[in-house]
């Protein structure tokens, strides 16, 4: 008995690029609630490259459009800086000052906290306020 081939050589294994991959994750923030009395809790969808300052520059960002008509605030103000992180402490961007009111601390505090992260400037808060 005899065998044949068709006629194609063989060639090496080509290799291609890296399959593509998306990483999509829910993220932590904190907002003010319409009654100015408490935090309430926000998880927002993010694909990408996700750190310790994600769900920070999400909170930066500002409101979105569901989380206004919830009547939903933030005491923070809205920026395009972003937030960086040193170790795994977050350093505010430059047009950001510290908050100076309880809920705009509570919501830097509690949204790091959320990202296993401090933030410099901004002293731990005592007492579980976290939602």
């Amino acid at each position: 008995m005899t065998l044949t081939a068709c006629g194609i050589r063989p060639t090496p294994v080509l290799t291609g690029a890296e399959a593509p991959t998306v990483s999509s994750r829910s993220l932590t923030i904190f907002l003010v609630k319409p009654e100015g009395d408490g935090l309430v809790r926000r998880t927002r969808e993010y694909t990408g490259s996700v750190d310790i300052t994600t769900a920070m520059n999400l909170l930066l960002a500002g409101l979105t459009d569901e989380e206004k008509k919830l009547g939903l605030t933030t005491e923070l103000p809205a920026t395009a800086g972003k937030a960086v992180a040193v170790l795994d402490v977050i350093v505010m961007p430059e047009d950001v000052k510290p908050p100076d009111t309880k809920w705009g601390l509570f919501q830097v505090h509690c949204t790091a906290l959320a990202s296993r992260a401090t933030v410099a400037g901004v002293a731990p808060v005592q007492g579980g306020l976290c939602p």
